[in-house]
């Protein structure tokens, strides 16, 4: 052995003959296999079921050696193929990612904390726990399904219950088809290639993230979710199908929306459409913390929100006339790069900063505060 590593740090050619000579070639090809496969049992040796082992980053082939019950297991940033042997009750948390994964056989039956399979090679979920008590995480890996193997069979794959959150971004996933029951917090399923959220949960107890995919309607989301709604990046022209109720903030700019019918009528948080192809604000709601509709193509801003608590931002747009805009903005209000030649409209108190920069006409701070009362600055 100690040869074979003699050989490697020098890297001459002038030893190998020598070697040869002494070892033979078929013993020195046997060293240096030997030399590359790597067992747990070779680097941490024998462990006490009960501590915590931290095996990571230490150029492990295989688990072979490890105890089969310990608290928590981390083995990440390896060179494992597979999971045979390791631990089979983990009564904390168990992370395997950024390996060279492709299935998850092996892995251990039942988890009571996180488990984290991310930045890996897997094609299935096949071998994955049923019941996962925190966060699951499969992101960064080259999974078309959730369902059974790479090929979409009915064979269960993904958790049924994740208790925490449940993340399968970066991904090749055209669907949700055998996603998780129930998820106990957040749902990130973006970056994929979803053109349908069916399959997804009926209820999201935290947030809902399926931004830069293909999907061209909303058809199938949850219905609740009670935190923030995310479908930007996406290419939909319609909001119908979309969630009855989301608790937090609605974002679904950067797709090809040319109407807001069926959003909600009130956002207890940011209501973000910018980069659409809108035309009207006709379907927008009532009442928002933010609102954002920059980068469209509003002439208008009628039927805007009526009560906005934070910031409006309306630039980017061709807009001529601020009438519609609401009476009161209690942040900044943005309506530069517009075609306006006056600031007369409905809007009367702005509480943070005005900003009307780039318009058909240049406005001074004079014209900003006699057009409304602004508790902030004035960018022109």
């Amino acid at each position: 052995m100690s040869v074979v590593i003699f050989y490697e740090r020098h890297s001459t050619a002038l030893l190998l003959p020598y070697l040869i000579n002494y070892y033979g070639l078929k013993e020195i090809i046997t060293m240096k296999k030997n030399a590359e496969h790597v067992t747990f049992a070779d680097v941490m040796g024998c462990c006490d079921a009960k501590e915590h082992i931290d095996c990571s980053n230490r150029g492990l082939t295989s688990l072979l050696g490890c105890p089969e019950k310990v608290k928590d297991f981390n083995c990440s940033g390896n060179k494992l193929t597979t999971l045979e042997g390791a631990p089979k009750k983990v009564k904390g948390d168990f992370n395997c990612s950024a390996n060279l994964l492709t299935s998850l056989k092996g892995a251990p039956e039942e988890i009571h904390g996180d488990f984290d399979c991310s930045n890996n090679q897997l094609i299935s979920l096949a071998g994955c726990p049923v019941f996962i008590m925190g966060d699951f995480s499969c992101a960064g890996n080259k999974l078309t399904s959730l369902k059974g193997d790479g090929d979409g069979a009915t064979l269960p794959a993904c958790p049924e219950v994740v208790e925490g959150d449940f993340n399968c971004s970066g991904n090749g996933l055209t669907n949700l088809d055998g996603a998780p029951r129930i998820v106990g917090s957040d749902f990130d399923c973006s970056d994929n290639l979803l053109v349908t959220l069916h399959g997804s949960p009926k209820k999201i107890r935290g947030d809902f993230d399926c931004s830069n995919n293909q999907l061209v309607t909303l058809s199938g989301s949850p219905d609740y979710i009670s935190g923030s709604f995310s479908c930007a990046g996406n290419l939909l022209t319609s909001l119908k199908g979309g969630a009855k109720e989301v608790s937090g903030n609605f974002d679904c700019s950067a797709n090809q929306l040319n109407s807001l019918l069926w959003a909600q009528k009130k956002v207890n948080g940011i209501f973000n459409c910018s980069a659409n192809q809108l035309v009207s604000l006709k379907g927008s709601p009532e009442e928002v913390v933010a609102f954002f509709c920059s980068g469209n193509q509003l002439g208008s801003l009628k039927w805007a929100p009526e009560k906005v608590k934070g910031t409006f931002d309306c630039s980017g747009n061709k807009l001529i006339s601020l009438d519609g805009a609401p009476k009161r903005v209690k942040g900044d209000f943005n309506c530069s790069e517009n075609q306006l030649s006056a600031l007369d409209g409905t809007l009367k108190k702005v509480g943070g900063d005005f900003i009307c920069s780039n318009n058909a006409t240049d406005f001074d701070d004079k014209k900003v505060r006699e057009a409304c009362h602004v508790k902030g600055n004035s960018i022109t």
